[in-house]
């Protein structure tokens, strides 16, 4: 028997029921992927991308390629500006931004994505670089800093990757394998021409300076430090031991790019 209580209840359920059934019956519209979304990115090493730049010149990347890697150096002491440098074991590349403090955000050891589609490559002095646009002159521009997160994925910081312990008479060659990776030499001196210069003339004078770095047996490669850096003042160490730096090159010239003074330990008696 039904009573006035449950018809009451039937009249206020039934409607509500209803409504939801038809809800549940309703077509919404299906969200649509942004382009980047839909986009089908792959992976590859950062040599397998330097391997695409070719030997010379700029390209533009239109591939939906994706790199990754650790940064090595960044510009905490201004020896590198506007760039940070990562590597994924099997090779390096400077990424160029357009930014100051960028090791707040990228400190060494910092594991980062990045997607390369729509930036440029180029050869800057025989250097590959990756960056973000050519300008008028064809010099490769940073990627503007209000982009930097459509391009860059940040991992959590990590410690530092370990230098490619390497010989000086190995290294005096410019050698494209090694470019932008961190090397580490051991039984290195300053010339003794050197030893009486600090890091480097001040800025009113050149915008870097070279300084000249042997082994026992005579061979030598160059470390070039700018007159911005934060160590430029300091003199240069006049014993014996290891150095760690970046590899570079400026055209068939190979040179070392230092980070920081404590990547130096010139603590052994100097070469007879």
């Amino acid at each position: 028997m039904v009573t006035m209580k449950t018809w009451k209840w039937m009249i206020c359920c039934v409607p509500m029921l209803w409504a939801d059934a038809a809800c549940i019956r309703k077509n919404y519209p299906v969200p649509q992927q942004s382009a980047d979304t839909a986009t089908l990115w792959h992976y590859q090493t950062i040599a397998e991308f330097k391997a695409n730049m070719g030997s010379s010149g700029s390209k533009s990347v239109n591939e939906a390629v994706i790199i990754s890697g650790s940064v090595t150096a960044n510009d905490r002491t201004g020896n590198f500006y506007k760039q940070i440098i990562i590597d994924d074991g099997t090779a390096a590349i400077p990424l160029l931004l357009d930014g100051y403090s960028l090791y707040t955000l990228f400190p060494e050891g910092r594991h980062i994505q990045i997607r390369c589609k729509g930036l440029t490559t180029q050869f800057s002095n025989k250097l590959p670089q990756l960056g973000y646009r050519l300008n008028s002159q064809g010099t490769l521009l940073p990627i503007p800093w209000q982009l930097i997160d459509m391009y860059i994925t940040k991992g959590v910081p990590g410690s530092s990757p370990q230098p490619l312990r390497v010989r000086l008479s190995e290294v005096r060659k410019a050698l494209p394998e090694l470019l932008n990776r961190l090397v580490l030499i051991d039984s290195a001196e300053f010339s003794d021409t050197t030893m009486l210069q600090s890091f480097a003339v001040s800025p009113d004078l050149s915008s870097a300076t070279n300084l000249t770095i042997r082994d026992c047996d005579s061979n030598t490669i160059l470390l070039r430090t700018s007159g911005y850096c934060s160590f430029a003042t300091a003199p240069v160490p006049k014993g014996k031991g290891s150095i760690t730096a970046v590899y570079s090159v400026y055209n068939n010239t190979p040179q070392l790019i230092l980070r920081d003074t404590s990547d130096i330990h010139f603590t052994d008696q100097r070469c007879p």
